[in-house]
């Protein structure tokens, strides 16, 4: 306990019951803010006395809020503060006032919505959204049948209102994936029914489709549940759900068929599919070698060049890398970036190549320029020389020239300090009219 809160603490003991209870009456009748806590905190509730309380609270914070296209020419943001009605909504959690919290977070939902246009990123929006994850923390403390049939009904018809006028919020899902964790064999037909209404949306069936999904399980079991999967594979989650499923029970030629035929089905034209790496993963598992070596080349030659080495590894460990080394090469440099290729002629010593590359992407010569220069120390020198003119014959404004000064610094570290004093005289000369530069030039290597 705090020091002030101790000497209040003591304070407040010395004073008689009825001072203390005739201070707090003269300060409540003047701070209604503070009425309201005591109400709160020390009074039982009445339900629809509280919401209409509560009502009016929103309406106050809510107050000159518009939509987007009246807020547009002030970035369409608007400006209010609804954090007292929650924290009260809270308490009313904590006090274990299930119902009347959730009426009230609903309520506040509601009225959010009546204020929104679609928004990207904007307070409403925002806000409406921590009433969503506020309505399922009230629904995680749901113990009585009844709080939790409110709590059902409720968010069925929070989706049917956000369906049913162009808010373009988009939150049925949400509602929805609350109100099936309390459906039962009863009133299965009334979520079934806010559900069917959803799932024929092509762009959003996914996401009714998994809380679909979350029904069968609570009211069917595994076997139902497993047939659903097997009906519906086609969407990606319930996809990845059967892949881990497969994967857990070691039927790899299950895990096997979902990986190439999601290959098949969600092929992107960037990137590489996570459905690459869980296939990569199964032959893992099966310990199948060659076809691991097969879904490595792949993802290596997709870019991903941590698979080098694990390809390396796999094709060495089959006894068949020097066969196989130089056509994986050419793909190499067929398929990735130059700058890959460039690494992997590095890392396999691949130098009479490499220095090709550098001549082709002369840029590249601050990374293998040491590396090439004992071996090819006049092709080098003539990269570098050219390289840094060309960036001196650019450079505009003092951190231009610096750079151009620590690659001259960089050039005589590879063994060229004679070669790089010459050029940095020659640069002093040519670049007399630009004094910033001839002085970063100067001041360059002591």
């Amino acid at each position: 306990m705090k020091t002030g809160e101790v000497s209040l603490r003591k304070l407040l003991e010395k004073l008689s019951r009825e001072k203390l209870v005739a201070f707090i009456v003269e300060y409540a009748e003047t701070d209604a803010k503070f009425a309201n806590a005591l109400n709160v905190r020390f009074s039982r509730p009445e339900f629809n006395e509280e919401l209409d309380k509560i009502e009016t609270d929103i309406d106050r914070a809510l107050r000159g809020v518009s939509d987007y296209y009246y807020n547009r020419d002030h970035g369409g943001y608007a400006s209010f503060n609804v954090s007292d009605i929650v924290a009260e909504i809270v308490q009313r959690v904590d006090q274990g006032y299930v119902r009347l919290a959730f009426a009230e977070i609903g309520l506040l939902y509601r009225k959010l919505l009546e204020k929104f246009e679609y928004q990207d990123e904007c307070e409403i929006s925002d806000e409406a959204e921590n009433c969503l994850e506020l309505m399922a923390m009230i629904a995680s403390k749901a113990v009585n049948e009844d709080d939790k049939g409110y709590i059902f009904r409720q968010c069925i018809v929070f989706a049917d209102i956000d369906e049913g006028k162009d808010y373009g919020a988009d939150y049925e899902d949400k509602l929805l994936r609350i109100a099936a964790e309390f459906v039962t064999l009863d009133n299965f037909s009334e979520l079934d029914k806010a559900l069917a209404g959803f799932e024929v949306k092509k762009w959003r069936g996914e996401e009714f489709k998994l809380i679909r999904l979350d029904i069968i399980r609570r009211l069917e079991g595994e076997k139902a549940v497993d047939t659903f999967i097997a009906e519906n594979v086609q969407f990606p989650k319930i996809r990845e759900i059967a892949f881990d499923k497969a994967m857990g029970d070691k039927n790899f030629v299950e895990c096997e068929r979902l990986c190439i035929d999601a290959l098949s089905l969600y092929e992107q034209h960037y990137g590489i599919s996570s459905w690459l790496y869980r296939l990569f993963s199964v032959y893992e598992m099966a310990k199948n070698e060659v076809k691991m070596a097969e879904t490595a080349e792949t993802i290596l030659l997709k870019g991903n060049m941590e698979y080098y080495d694990k390809l390396k590894f796999l094709l060495k460990t089959q006894g068949v890398w020097d066969n196989s080394y130089v056509e994986l090469l050419g793909k190499c440099e067929l398929k990735l970036s130059y700058s890959q290729y460039m690494e992997i002629l590095a890392k396999e010593k691949e130098y009479e190549l490499l220095l090709e590359q550098v001549k082709n992407h002369p840029e590249q010569i601050y990374r293998y320029g040491k590396l090439l220069a004992e071996k090819y120390a006049s092709d080098i020198c003539a990269v570098f020389t050219w390289q840094i003119r060309k960036e001196a014959e650019a450079a505009l404004g003092r951190e231009a020239y610096k750079i151009v000064c620590s690659h001259i610094t960089y050039f005589a570290e590879a063994s060229y300090n004679a070669e790089a004093a010459k050029l940095e005289s020659d640069l002093k000369v040519e670049y007399k009219r630009k004094p910033a530069f001839v002085d970063e030039l100067n001041k360059n290597r002591g």
